[in-house]
């Protein structure tokens, strides 16, 4: 009976641990969630749109047919449409001319519609982020500026993945969703949606476009494709049985690798058995903690690199990639830094 205690004695830490590890990952395993693309039910009611309509359009895009193709098309369906080109002024220059599409239109305007996403090129005061970024922020802040209460809707050309077999066409229009989720938050009072339009503007597509605007669906991040509307939505993502876990090996950048995330993601890589580790933040080595991070990491049988490094900038940040050693070649990224 003794040895029978002594030996139930040793086994129960062992399961607690285990019960507890499992509830753990069990509740983390919760947490996870994915966005997919549901249809959405159209109404076989003609949409039709109240008073003037302001289309923004850039003064230079990739693709000024289809621009122009999408302009001549909902032209014909919006009585009074007023179109306005935006390029790389600043918001005062928007807003005056906002002040003169206010006056062309005659009535105050019953929604916009910015095509901005798809202007060509780059900030060019901010080289990292896109054009279209960028005016779709400043077509934002002199709509404010101008009191315009009209509805905003911020349109892409395939920058979403509807299904598994669609690819997005752009990862800089993409950029427009996150803006907009800011912009939905912050001015929900006068924000529309975002709207994600096809390859091919037919008149089924011009169509349902119209009855998006016209708020027909009820939805405010919505795709138009051939085959209808679909709405973004947010699931629970189940883990799927025998998914391959990911092991960290060669050299792995945590960017704004100093900081309070940076380092909880590092400890991790570490001790996930990250070869090698390249923290990256704009004070670097100077950073308050990185010493003691660095010899922690160590400890835990990484070797470290700690550089200083404004990721903003591309050839600060090719520099530090051009000097990971060979024999640690780099297989991950893990952005943390505040901005990019």
């Amino acid at each position: 009976a003794a040895e029978a205690g002594e030996s139930l004695a040793a086994v129960l830490p062992v399961l607690s641990a285990w019960r507890r590890q499992s509830r753990e990952r069990s509740r983390v395993e919760g947490w996870r969630y994915r966005t997919t693309w549901s249809p959405v039910a159209e109404s076989g009611t003609p949409a039709v749109l109240s008073g003037p309509w302001l289309l923004v359009v850039p003064e230079r895009a990739a693709d000024t047919a289809w621009l122009g193709e999408c302009a001549r098309q909902l032209a014909e369906r919006v009585p009074g449409l007023v179109t306005m080109e935006v390029g790389e002024a600043g918001r005062e220059t928007v807003a005056e001319r906002l002040r003169k599409a206010m006056s062309e239109a005659g009535a105050p305007f019953g929604g916009v519609l910015s095509l901005l996403a798809l202007a060509e090129g780059r900030d060019p005061r901010h080289a990292s982020v896109p054009a279209g970024v960028s005016s779709t922020l400043g077509l934002i802040q002199a709509l404010g500026d101008m009191d315009v209460e009209a509805p905003l809707w911020g349109a892409t050309r395939g920058a979403v993945s509807v299904g598994g077999s669609e690819s997005p066409r752009s990862a800089e229009q993409a950029q427009l969703w996150g803006l907009g989720g800011v912009a939905a938050a912050e001015l929900a009072d006068r924000w529309g949606g975002l709207l994600d339009l096809p390859e091919t503007l037919d008149a089924r597509t011009m169509d349902r476009l119209v009855a998006v605007l016209g708020g027909g669906t009820g939805e405010d991040r919505i795709a138009i494709r051939p085959s209808g509307l679909f709405a973004r939505r947010v699931v629970r993502a189940g883990v799927r049985a025998g998914a391959p876990v990911w092991r960290p090996s060669g050299s792995v950048l945590v960017t704004g690798g100093t900081g309070a995330l940076g380092g909880h993601v590092a400890r991790w890589l570490a001790g996930a058995g990250a070869e090698h580790l390249v923290l990256v933040s704009r004070r670097g080595p100077a950073a308050e903690g990185a010493e003691e991070l660095r010899a922690e990491l160590s400890e835990l049988g990484a070797r470290v690199t700690v550089a200083a490094c404004d990721v903003g900038d591309r050839e600060a940040l090719a520099g530090v990639l051009a000097r990971i050693p060979a024999e640690f070649p780099l297989t991950g990224v893990v952005h943390t830094a505040g901005v990019l």
